[in-house]
């Protein structure tokens, strides 16, 4: 019976089948692959090949594909070209190759990490060490091949898996493990609704149960599994359902209830392939009969039975035959029977042993030269591989000197760029600081040093007593306004000086615009009486975020800068508005207004001026170090002009928090 339920199990071990590509195309169109579409292709091609049994060509064409592979780094192809080839080496039993094979794909699933690869290759490794009747190896593949199911939660994997473990476990007499996988396999197909074949299943499951002297367990689950045989219209597993019933029942002496399960089952198992389970069932009624004291029945049920085993090869099957023919003869008083019963018996039996140890000797013969052969080849390997690593050594130095020699070049070429630009750049920093030195000095000696000549000749002219006190009265608004002009050119040299040294720094504060105004509109007010210019003060309280300062020489620029260009009767009003974030103040004034050939000038980098209406001169710095303080500050300035009408500078600077 143990046999019997070994060759049911065997029905559900993974198989593997190739669809069958009907394209024809030539291995010449696969001489060049460049990339993984093509290999696909080639794929593809490769398995039409192998259902179509063109061994020859095959293994070169494989050959042909693992190259392209590597040499595209394309590790999932590569991964599946070495299953096939392994496929193909374990169908000609050439397993050691096989094997390497295996390893190969191994070695490119992991590379990527493919857990679903990996699973593959372990249960195709576990299938060859099982046709090698290494049980135990295959047994450990198998768990290998599980792992990588379990991290994929792949149910559907796993039932496979589960039921091939537990059938090896069955054949290893494990019984402990084999209920124990049978069990998660039938859990796993009802939660994932995996029903067909689970019947068949659930009959493995009830005779371990009965081979682990648990019938009662074996009695709870057979009626379902009855059911859904019967459900799936699969006659073997019914006939199956039906003797392990009546197993049951003659474990628990109920002749009777056995005898009709029997006899359902061999009625049943006549309808299929499996002679095996109807002359097994037909040996169990015979074995029943004897129980019964049917004495003719059970030798003719054992006579029967005992033909169709020898015509079957079933050894097991047959030594179980003699031991019931004994108890026939026995049981009829027959000793000699029993005894010649019981002789056959022991031939067999040690024919058997005989038999098993003179295929165990081959296959442990077989298996000692294919290591040996491994061995060979992997020594043979390890030297070639020593002298590829020899020859890569050699390849290393030289390649590291090259790097070496590049490097320093390299490192020698930057230092000299390097040098070359920073150069360049302290000539052209040394030609601004000489710009800015003789522009300086043009300021100094030439507009600095008429305002200053202009003092010094009027006090000369009353220190010598040239010209009367009363005379030197009239005189005193032209020397303050020389004074006036004097300061703010010194002003604006001394900031313009800063910026192009890039020392000017803005530090902000809160404060209100029109304190800055009303200082600056004292200062200018005897300089605007002076020329009959109105200043008129329009400033809503407007707090800013600015430095104080710049802030300060940007309006007295600004009010310097429209008087300059004001005719008597002007005016120059400044108004605020407030915007989003910032305010807007405005310098408007009435005067002569700017050409618009010029407007582009006013805040250009290089110095442009024109006398005032009174003939006022400058030195063309004021507006630009205005656009670089209100730069400075988050701001912009801008410019408006109407010749002849006037302008309107418009200052924005940031609001106060």
């Amino acid at each position: 019976m143990q046999k019997v339920f070994l060759l049911i199990s065997s029905m559900l071990l993974l198989g593997h089948t190739f669809a069958q590509d009907k394209t024809s195309i030539s291995i010449k169109n696969f001489d060049h692959i460049t990339d993984t579409i093509q290999f696909k292709d080639g794929v593809i091609h490769l398995r039409s090949m192998v259902v179509s049994n063109q061994n020859e060509e095959v293994m070169h064409f494989m050959d042909k594909l693992i190259k392209a592979g590597k040499d595209l780094q394309y590790h999932n192809g590569l991964g599946e070209l070495y299953l096939i080839k392994g496929r193909a080496l374990k169908k000609n039993k050439q397993y050691l190759k096989a094997i390497r094979s295996y390893e190969n794909a191994e070695k490119s699933y992991k590379e990527v990490n493919n857990l679903k690869g990996l699973a593959i290759v372990f249960n195709h490794r576990s299938v060859l060490e099982s046709q090698r009747g290494n049980v135990e190896k295959s047994v450990d593949y198998l768990l290998e091949a599980k792992m990588y199911n379990e991290k994929l939660r792949d149910s559907a994997g796993l039932v496979i898996i589960y039921n091939n473990l537990a059938s090896h476990y069955a054949g290893l007499d494990n019984l402990v493990e084999s209920e124990r996988y049978f069990d998660k396999a039938i859990t796993i197909r009802k939660k994932i609704g995996m029903l067909h074949n689970i019947g068949m299943v659930m009959n493995n499951l009830a005779f371990i149960y009965l081979q682990n002297g648990k019938p009662e367990k074996a009695k709870a689950i057979l009626p379902e599994a009855l059911v859904i045989n019967k459900r799936d219209s699969i006659d073997a597993s019914i006939a199956h359902s039906y003797s392990i019933m009546a197993e049951v029942a003659l474990y628990e002496k109920n002749y009777v209830t056995a005898k009709e399960y029997y006899d359902t089952a061999l009625e049943i198992s006549r309808t299929t392939d499996f002679d095996l389970l109807t002359a097994d069932t037909r040996q169990q009624l015979g074995y029943l009969a004897i129980q019964t004291r049917d004495y003719k029945k059970a030798e003719k049920l054992l006579e029967t039975a005992r033909k169709e085993f020898t015509d079957l090869g079933a050894t097991q099957l047959l030594l179980k035959n003699y031991q019931f023919s004994s108890k026939l003869d026995s049981a009829r008083v027959n000793l000699s029977g029993a005894l010649a019963w019981q002789k056959e018996h022991q031939k067999l039996s040690d024919k058997m042993m005989t038999e098993l140890s003179t295929k165990k000797m081959e296959r442990t013969e077989a298996r000692y030269q294919a290591e040996l052969e491994q061995l060979r080849t992997i020594d043979a390997q390890e030297k070639r591989e020593q002298l590829t690593n020899e020859e890569l050594f050699r390849y290393r130095i030289l390649t590291f000197i090259a790097l070496g020699l590049l490097l320093i070049f390299v490192v020698f070429t930057i230092m000299i760029v390097r040098t070359r630009k920073e150069r360049k750049r302290l000539i052209s920093k040394l030609n601004e600081s000489n710009e800015v030195k003789n522009k300086l000095f043009s300021i100094i000696s030439h507009d600095l040093k008429n305002e200053i000549h202009g003092l010094e000749g009027s006090l000369n002219l009353m220190k010598e007593n040239e010209i009367s006190t009363e005379e030197f009265q009239e005189i005193i608004p032209l020397l303050a306004n020389r004074t006036h002009q004097t300061s703010i050119l010194l002003n604006n040299l001394l900031n313009w000086s800063k910026s192009q040294m890039k020392e000017l720094n803005a530090k902000p504060i809160t404060f209100d615009i029109t304190e800055v105004i009303s200082n600056k509109f004292a200062f200018f007010k005897p300089k605007a009486i002076q020329k009959n210019i109105r200043l008129i003060n329009k400033l809503d309280t407007t707090k800013i975020f600015a430095d104080k300062d710049m802030v300060s020489i940007v309006a007295q620029n600004l009010i310097a800068n429209a008087i300059k260009f004001c005719n008597p009767g002007d005016s120059i009003a400044l108004i605020s508005r407030e915007k989003e974030d910032h305010y807007e103040i405005r310098f408007e004034d009435t005067g002569v207004g700017i050409d618009p050939s010029n407007l582009k000038k006013l805040f250009a980098e290089d110095t442009f001026t024109t006398t005032g209406t009174n003939n006022e001169t400058g030195t063309g710095l004021g507006l630009r170090i205005c656009k670089e303080l209100i730069e400075l500050n988050r701001g912009d300035i801008k410019v408006e002009s109407t010749l002849g009408k006037g302008s309107t500078f418009y200052v924005l600077l940031p609001k106060a928090a």
